[in-house]
């Protein structure tokens, strides 16, 4: 397994070829990790189902069943989430193993293909994975080719926490979304999006992740806390959502293309492996996913954003995190 180190002035950030996964986001002006990760890359192939730093796909996010219809054709996936397929399956990116190449001290590109019918998914993917840095900011750019009609859905599962450590719920998130998925027991969508007007899932002006995550709200249920799909306003590259941290003064701002971002409070941190830096075991909300991508189920939802690949077409994309 390779490490891979990008570095600037105000940023060093580490990258395994394990799931092309960020290992460390160092700030260097705070002295502060902004990524929960482990000691050494090893420890990576101890992550069954947390997707820590990884790049996720071929579909990330979940697929209701572990089915969907394509051209008339019905294709079965991997169930790896109850009943579902969640992140691209049993085997899917962040599980894989990269092949990079680091082209300057501040820019890696990460590629790796994945056969056809691999978890069940149509085609021969190609995907490539560039990570740089300018200034405070790391961009992740996404591009893939396939030789049939897929499906696609991209997104890094980096756990941020601008503290370094304790709790996330102290950091204040701001959304830029009016409406949000519901989603049922299997966290499937229900259906149309909703008003986050009058509800805890409104972030709409800077608000505590906790001040509202233990609130009897049905869908904070349904969740075990926030682990749902915004419905970003705004085309193009542009600045969705932004973490404040509340005692490093630490502000994260997010920017990317994508019509969505899930939103993950660690509800599930708890497994015992693998062990977090410093040999400290997982806990429960100490981190928080901002997961730019489509939205989930798409395949099986055709009036969501589109998430079809055309044979032979190039599928980009491209997130921002700009630290200040």
């Amino acid at each position: 397994m390779n490490v891979y180190t990008l570095e600037n002035d105000k940023l060093r950030v580490k990258i395994i070829d394990y799931g092309a996964r960020i290992m460390s986001l160092y700030l260097k002006e705070h002295g502060v990790d902004a990524v929960a990760g482990c000691d050494t890359p090893e420890d990576y192939l101890l992550d069954a189902g947390a997707y820590f730093g990884a790049a996720v796909g071929r579909y990330a996010n979940r697929i209701c069943d572990g089915i969907f219809t394509l051209n008339g054709v019905k294709y079965t996936l991997a169930q790896n989430n109850g009943k579902n397929c969640l992140h691209g399956g049993i085997g899917g990116f962040s599980m894989q193993y990269f092949t990079c190449e680091q082209t300057s001290e501040s820019s890696l590109t990460c590629t790796y293909t994945e056969e056809d019918m691999a978890q069940g998914f149509p085609g021969e993917l190609t995907l490539r994975v560039v990570y740089s840095l300018d200034g405070g900011a790391l961009s992740i750019r996404y591009e893939a080719v396939c030789d049939k009609d897929t499906v696609i859905n991209l997104t890094n599962h980096s756990y941020f926490n601008l503290n370094g450590g304790g709790t996330v719920l102290d950091h204040t998130l701001w959304i830029d979304a009016d409406e949000y998925l519901p989603i049922d027991e299997t966290s499937i969508p229900l259906g149309e999006p909703e008003t986050v007007e009058g509800t805890p899932f409104d972030f709409r002006v800077p608000t505590a992740i906790g001040a509202r995550i233990n609130d009897d709200h049905p869908q904070l249920v349904a969740g075990s806390g926030y682990d749902h799909n915004y419905v970003l306003k705004g085309e193009g590259v542009r600045k969705v959502a932004t973490l404040s941290a509340d005692k490093t003064g630490v502000t994260m701002d997010v920017y990317t293309d994508r019509p969505g971002v899930q939103v993950y409070s660690g509800n599930l941190m708890n497994s015992a492996e693998p062990l977090m830096r410093g040999g400290s075991k997982q806990q429960i909300r100490t981190a928080l996913c901002l997961e730019t991508q489509l939205w989930p189920d798409s395949p099986n939802h055709p009036e969501y954003p589109c998430c079809i690949l055309k044979a032979g077409d190039t599928f980009k994309s491209e997130t921002k995190y700009i630290f200040s």
